[in-house]
């Protein structure tokens, strides 16, 4: 019983604080409304500061992966009901994501859904569902258990060498 009042009182302590309010402030009154632009100025933006992301998406044929990325899994019956798997080739990506920046999965998992750059990189919207950490785990172990994850690396970086200066 203590320990619920306790809880209750932080609580109210919380949401009475002064710093509780400036937030919820900064949050709901922006100076500016909200364009239907937005999203796409912002990552304008990103291109014109750093378009890494954008340039390696270009250069990179990805349909090269997709044959041998094919053979992982075989064709999803819908009788069995449950959430489609993602898609092998975004998993790749994800993976590529991983080892350029050096992420662990739970990090991974996070810059997706935190920055525009890698969601524009794997072709994702705000609507769009994000593996979790564990996804990625599990992609990235199935790919080992296939002996493909350094075959596909090296298939990679080849495809960046056969492009020249990157």
């Amino acid at each position: 019983m203590a320990l619920v009042v306790i809880k209750m009182l932080a609580l109210v302590f919380f949401i009475f604080s002064p710093f509780f309010h400036l937030n919820l402030v900064k949050m709901f009154n922006s100076s500016q409304s909200p364009s239907f632009f937005d999203i796409e100025n912002q990552l304008d933006k990103i291109h014109e500061l750093n378009n890494f992301l954008v340039r390696l998406n270009a250069l990179v044929n990805w349909s090269i992966f997709t044959d041998i990325l094919a053979t992982l899994r075989s064709p999803r019956d819908p009788s069995h009901g449950g959430r489609p798997p993602f898609d092998v080739l975004l998993m790749f990506k994800i993976l590529v994501l991983k080892s350029l920046y050096n992420l662990s999965d739970e990090n991974t998992e996070l810059f997706i859904r935190d920055r525009l750059s890698f969601r524009e990189f794997l072709g994702l919207g705000f609507a769009d569902r994000v593996p979790d950490a564990r996804t990625i785990w599990l992609f990235a172990e199935m790919l080992k258990e296939q002996n493909l994850e350094r075959y596909l690396f090296d298939r990679f970086n080849e495809e960046l060498s056969s492009q020249g200066n990157f």
